[in-house]
């Protein structure tokens, strides 16, 4: 009974996932520019707006208004998610890694992707926001 009732599932579960990729079919290109944009923007290596005040102050205002310290904390100190301010990182902390991560979000983790919410640009200044932050050992700044 129990290996009938794991097949109806399965099979629920393909058709399903049949019908989705069916009502995607027509959708054509329809987000075409934004994953060309996106990728234009995250193949550069280094954020455009290191240092730039005005860039800083929008990433900031964006950090506050998306929330990113409700898990990284109000100054990036950490909280849910990690100190961003710090020398300890996970990952090489280039400024690709940050903007990936910030776009994609990682997985295994509460890291969301935000490329839905942040275009390439907004998030290069949340980055340069971030990076005025560090308190880190300035000998191992990479960006």
């Amino acid at each position: 009974m129990i290996g009938k009732i794991a097949c109806c599932l399965l099979f629920i579960a393909l058709v399903s996932s049949g019908f989705a990729l069916v009502a995607h079919a027509g959708a054509g290109d329809i987000d075409k520019d934004d994953r060309a944009q996106a990728a234009a923007v995250v193949a550069m290596d280094r954020n455009p707006y290191t240092g730039d005040a005005a860039a800083i102050t929008e990433g900031r205002s964006l950090w506050r208004k998306t929330g990113c310290y409700s898990c990284h904390g109000g100054v990036a100190e950490g909280g849910v998610g990690p100190s961003l301010i710090d020398d300890e990182w996970v990952y090489k902390p280039t400024d690709k890694t940050l903007f990936k991560a910030i776009a994609k979000g990682r997985k295994g983790t509460v890291m969301v992707a935000w490329a839905k919410d942040l275009d390439g640009d907004q998030i290069w200044k949340v980055i340069a926001f971030i990076r005025s932050l560090y308190q880190g050992d300035p000998n191992k700044i990479i960006w």
